[in-house]
């Protein structure tokens, strides 16, 4: 009880998610995702990636972009940048790949009405494509689920895979998110596993000491930058 009350901030926490488990049935693991969709809406996880990624697809000059989504969930974000695409009549291709059998079906349903969505169920640590396959690799709320180490391989294996840059949407560790969201959550859902695994995923979170030595580990330099409220962007270019 106490260390629910009082956790660790100093170092990222190693409890598992329920997400990442099996104890749940497919309605409920759904209706988790669509509670973050609204996350992403709401709590500025789209914003603050479109503020990167889109300034990056414009300079390429109107080619056809082709783009990687690891961890997808339902693919809401993916929809986000399809719809900006559109608005702007650049070409766009994208993949999204989860190893969730559920969680592919949801993100296939959801993208029905967008051809330029392509869902594939896949290890994320074995990522099933060629060197330099996509311009751009993204990974929203997705890194925090791995310990360090594997942080690290993931990183390294996007950017083997990307042309121009990997750009990681994830959340910074802090006590202030740490009991906003517990308050929030049991607020606004009902969910079991939302209820649980927000607060998780805060602990599972960075702080830049981490970043900095998961980079140190893939061999990669990073460009982070903090956004309201407690998130990291933080971005691999390829030179």
């Amino acid at each position: 009880m106490f260390n629910d009350f009082a956790p660790n901030f100093a170092k990222r926490s190693n409890e598992a998610e329920l997400i990442d488990g099996t104890a749940y049935g497919a309605d409920e693991l759904v209706e988790s995702l669509k509670d973050l969709r609204r996350v992403n809406r709401w709590l500025g996880g789209k914003r603050a990636l479109a503020k990167h990624l889109f300034p990056m697809i414009n300079a390429l000059d109107g080619k056809r972009i082709r783009l990687l989504d690891v961890g997808t969930g339902s693919a809401d974000i993916p929809e986000m940048i399809v719809d900006w695409a559109r608005a702007r009549g650049l070409q766009i291709e994208f993949v999204v790949l989860d190893l969730n059998e559920i969680a592919a079906r949801e993100a296939r349903q959801q993208t029905a009405g967008y051809p330029e969505i392509e869902v594939v169920r896949g290890d994320a640590l074995k990522l099933p494509f060629a060197d330099g396959s996509f311009d751009f690799v993204l990974a929203s709320m997705f890194l925090h689920h791995f310990e360090s180490p594997a942080a690290a391989q993931l990183l390294a294996s996007f950017a083997r895979v990307s042309r121009v840059a990997f750009i990681i949407n994830d959340l910074r560790r802090h006590p202030l998110a740490y009991y906003a969201i517990k308050v929030l959550s049991h607020i606004f859902t009902g969910n079991r596993l939302v209820r649980n695994d927000s607060a998780v995923s805060v602990l599972r979170g960075f702080a830049d000491a981490d970043l900095a030595e998961i980079a140190h580990a893939a061999n990669l330099r990073l460009n982070i930058f903090r956004h309201f409220p407690y998130r990291y962007i933080f971005i691999g270019q390829k030179s």
